[in-house]
């Protein structure tokens, strides 16, 4: 036999192409004899599937996916239950590409990741989640008509999913001032990315609303890590020992974390001697009694979901943004001077 299509195995199975092509994608929605049925064909005519042929010739692939990087995986972790949950009426199989971080801030091998998504055709759209896309690498989805959806990330030139990042750090400093702080440092993440840039923004400008002088010596950038809190907090104890701030804002709960053991170890305790705020709201800062900035997580999942499915069916380029407002959760790790 010369050259097997899928079509030659759906003939032979009496099957559509599209559950040889959901058995292909090992999808969970093919019953055990349909598959073992499919299968067996497949190996009876030695077909050899193509990735990009299936793509081509079903259209659909009845999955979206999610291009994701791998760092503060507590946050991600939120966001993809949302995912998840914004699936279950849609009947769609998921793909998980994830950027290493190492990978994440070099431009070539990001853009090896999106030309394997764009060239193997498993997905009929995708997520892409805090990956920072530039107008280059958006314009490669829209040449070949792949719909893309940014989530926790703004771009005017496709749809997005946001945070108001600016208004939630506001929101922390704000909180603390009305306890009478106005010596508040801050532990920021990477300035590279734009939650970091809107929360410094944020920070500063709360300062300034209430007239209290800005002390660069309380501003620590680092990245959004448990270490990186740990490390910055030691920073803020031993340069600023002669006069320590009274409170301290970091932005993410996976930095207070590390900044929290940093004041245990130096003798010191939160809130008597330090209020604690974080960003986020991730599960274990209830755990931690950490007041904190809730983002919206897995609202923003959902929403990035049913934004990519509205374009994927209807195949319209409306760009759609939709920004989310986080609310400030008080627990015990403050308290007033």
């Amino acid at each position: 036999m010369g050259n097997v299509t899928i079509y030659d195995v759906a003939e032979l199975a009496e099957v559509g192409i599209g559950t040889v092509s959901r058995v292909l994608n090992n999808s969970a929605r093919v019953s055990k004899e349909t598959r073992n049925k499919v299968l067996e064909v497949i190996k009876k005519l030695n077909y050899q599937p193509n990735a990009m042929a299936r793509g081509l010739a079903l259209q659909k692939t009845a999955s979206i996916g999610i291009l994701i990087s791998n760092f503060t995986s507590h946050f991600f972790m939120e966001v993809l239950k949302g995912v998840q949950q914004g699936l279950k009426k849609y009947n769609m199989d998921l793909v998980l590409y994830t950027v290493s971080a190492g990978d994440f801030y070099d431009i070539t091998r990001k853009e090896n990741y999106i030309d394997r998504i764009l060239s193997e055709r498993r997905v009929d759209g995708v997520l892409a989640i805090t990956m920072q896309m530039t107008e280059e690498e958006i314009n490669k989805f829209k040449s070949v008509k792949v719909p893309l959806v940014l989530v926790n990330d703004l771009q005017e030139s496709n749809s997005s999913v946001f945070v108001d990042d600016i208004e939630g750090a506001k929101e922390a400093v704000n909180y603390l001032i009305s306890l009478s702080h106005e010596r508040i440092a801050f532990i920021n993440g990477c300035m590279d990315c734009r939650q970091g840039k809107q929360r410094l923004r944020g920070f500063k400008e709360a300062l300034k609303e209430a007239n209290i002088e800005i002390d660069d010596n309380l501003i620590k950038i680092g990245d959004f890590n448990e270490e990186s809190g740990y490390n910055l907090m030691k920073e803020i104890l031993e340069e600023t020992k002669e006069n320590l701030p009274t409170a301290i804002f970091t932005a993410s709960d996976i930095q207070a974390i590390g900044a929290l053991k940093a004041i245990k170890e130096a003798g010191y305790s939160v809130p008597d001697d330090f209020s604690l705020i974080g960003y986020d709201n991730i599960e274990l800062s209830k755990h931690l009694d950490l007041t904190t900035i809730a983002q919206p997580m897995s609202e923003m999942g959902e929403l990035g979901v049913e934004m990519l499915m509205k374009s994927i069916n209807s195949q319209q380029n409306e760009i759609i943004k939709r920004e989310l407002v986080p609310n400030l959760v008080v627990r015990d790790s403050c308290s007033r001077i």
